[in-house]
């Protein structure tokens, strides 16, 4: 009987998955560039905003799978799952495991903190955006710290995509399953077990 109980991924989800990693890209590529990569900077971050609205208002009015209520899991689940992740204890789940599911919710407040914080900046250095009327009562020093602020979300940010990449591909071993193609597809795709794992 396969670990994964149940799984399918409808394509608003899908659609949000594959358009952050676009649009993160492109704003992580042209975040320092200046000249004409600042403009598509911004139009970027607001592409961003509108697919991380979408997904939170999905979270609330969309399948079983894409609610949030799915993906709140207490410390001490997270833990234990991960503890018997690592060990030979085969852990069944229906479709999202308690670590995935808490990294999801970090990237999206991650992304949150980093998108929120760019509107800052386009306010205070750009003197444009949909923050605009904020920029008269953030001083020169806030300014700066917001800077800050949102060159190290982004990099926290990285930092997750990369944890993330590497626990899709480890459970993609551990449960014989392919899951980025599942991100593709919407659907489950098992690898072949030659051995035992």
């Amino acid at each position: 009987m396969p670990l994964i109980q149940e799984a399918s991924i409808n394509i608003m989800v899908r659609v949000f998955h594959w358009s952050v990693v676009i649009l993160f890209s492109v704003l992580f590529i042209t975040g320092d560039q200046g000249d004409g990569a600042d403009a598509m900077h911004i139009i970027t971050g607001y592409l961003l905003i509108s697919v991380i609205v979408a997904r939170i208002l999905w979270g609330f009015i969309g399948d079983e799978n894409a609610l949030w209520k799915n993906y709140l899991n207490h410390p001490k689940l997270i833990f234990t799952y991960l503890s018997k992740l690592l060990s030979s204890v085969k852990v069944k789940f229906q479709m999202h495991n308690p670590a995935g599911s808490s990294m999801i919710l970090a990237m999206i407040l991650t992304l949150l903190i980093t998108t929120f914080s760019g509107l800052l900046l386009e306010a205070v250095f750009e003197f444009s955006g949909a923050l605009l009327w904020l920029s008269t009562v953030i001083s020169d020093d806030q300014s700066f710290l917001i800077k800050e602020l949102h060159g190290i979300a982004a990099h926290l940010m990285l930092f997750a995509i990369t944890l993330h990449f590497l626990g899709v591909l480890y459970s993609s071993y551990r449960y014989r399953v392919n899951m980025p193609l599942m991100m593709i597809t919407g659907r489950l795709h098992f690898i072949e077990n030659k051995g035992k794992i």
